[in-house]
């Protein structure tokens, strides 16, 4: 009886080997058409300025130290010599509906602190363009579509080791925010959408 048990060992091992596997991810981007504008709101103020005047300067904008998104030096030409200035930085997001008046406000807060003549100035422009949160969520992701896509990216490595694609033995899906530049003018404007993702892991089987 003992030595049957000893036998059997090892066939006990063999059966719980974990089979041979390859995992990918694919992925597709929902193309939803972006419904909302990103703004870059800057105001320059001397070496000895604050945050607080910076926002100040935007009072009625809507802009808060939320907004904040860095602050760096610039030289900025006076007469006929340049200064250095301190040059906060903002981003504001308007849903596309609602840029026109947006960019109304910030021209009056733009015109106020350049009536004020005392070196704060306002600037500012749209860099880009993304989708809201609310529309992402609309849209489903396509499962079939990404777990065919993720079997044939399987089969294209399986192929390459002569063996085949067998069956799913883990699945797990994300949804992420990708970025793209597109360059014009001078400038780089930033386009954000939501893709979708399909991590699948495959059993493999046969061989060399």
């Amino acid at each position: 009886m003992l030595r049957y048990a000893m036998l059997l060992l090892p066939a006990l091992a063999l059966a719980q080997t974990p089979p041979n596997s390859v995992t990918v991810t694919a992925s597709r981007n929902t193309n939803i058409p972006p419904d909302q504008a990103l703004i870059s709101v800057a105001v320059n103020t001397n070496l000895n300025g604050s945050m607080d005047d910076a926002i100040a300067a935007l009072q009625g904008s809507g802009v808060t130290a939320a907004n904040f998104s860095g602050v760096s030096t610039i030289q900025v030409q006076s007469g006929r010599q340049f200064v250095t200035q301190l040059q906060w930085s903002f981003t504001l997001v308007a849903d596309l509906p609602s840029l026109k008046t947006a960019f109304a406000t910030l021209t009056s807060v733009q015109q106020a602190a350049a009536a004020k003549n005392n070196g704060v100035s306002v600037a500012f422009g749209v860099y880009g363009t993304q989708v809201s949160q609310k529309a992402a969520q609309s849209q489903t992701c396509a499962m079939a579509d990404l777990m065919s896509d993720a079997r044939a990216q399987a089969s294209k490595l399986a192929s390459a080791a002569n063996m085949t694609v067998g069956a799913v033995l883990a699945v797990s899906g994300a949804t992420s925010t990708s970025a793209t530049g597109v360059g014009g003018s001078g400038y780089t404007s930033v386009v954000s959408q939501p893709a979708c993702s399909l991590t699948v892991k495959f059993a493999l089987a046969g061989g060399i």
